[in-house]
């Protein structure tokens, strides 16, 4: 209760020292300026005791989330950075093998996730289609130089 009497302390001051402001104010060219200023001055006397409740209302919303809904949060987020993990690795060995003039037909990346929450990349396993089958080893070579990644190459056969 003594919130409200308080706001309507504050209220009814900036009224009356807008009244007194707004009288002193010249006509011409800075009467309006001034009505902006002395009524941004009211806005702000009438929103300052809300500002106060704000930090309350956050804590409160914060607070009202469980446990279970931040881990499938957590967990919707980490299948999202892998996927897009796994995307980019596969799109990069296309592209590394397409500099050396070969086809992938699969890449198949090996992730971890540490307790930090970074993805480590264990393994990567590439399928090169039949007709670069006898290039394996090379390409092999090649990602392995070129990714810095433990690399595992073979090809599609059937």
């Amino acid at each position: 209760m003594s919130g409200i009497r308080e706001w309507t302390t504050v209220i009814c001051l900036a009224a009356l020292v807008a009244a007194v402001l707004q009288s002193l104010v010249p006509n011409g060219s800075m009467e309006r300026m001034a009505k902006f200023v002395i009524g941004a001055f009211v806005i702000c006397a009438l929103i300052s005791p809300l500002s106060k409740m704000i930090p309350q209302i956050g804590v409160t919303l914060r607070g009202s989330k469980t446990a279970s809904e931040n881990t499938g949060l957590q967990s919707a987020v980490g299948q999202q950075y892998r996927a897009a993990a796994q995307a980019s690795i596969t799109n990069l060995v296309a592209a590394e093998l397409n500099e050396i003039h070969m086809k992938c037909k699969n890449v198949d990346v090996n992730m971890d996730t540490n307790e930090d929450g970074s993805i480590s990349i264990t393994k990567v396993i590439v399928v090169l289609d039949k007709e670069n089958a006898a290039g394996c080893q090379q390409a092999a070579a090649y990602l392995e130089k070129e990714l810095g990644l433990k690399v595992e190459v073979t090809a599609d056969v059937g």
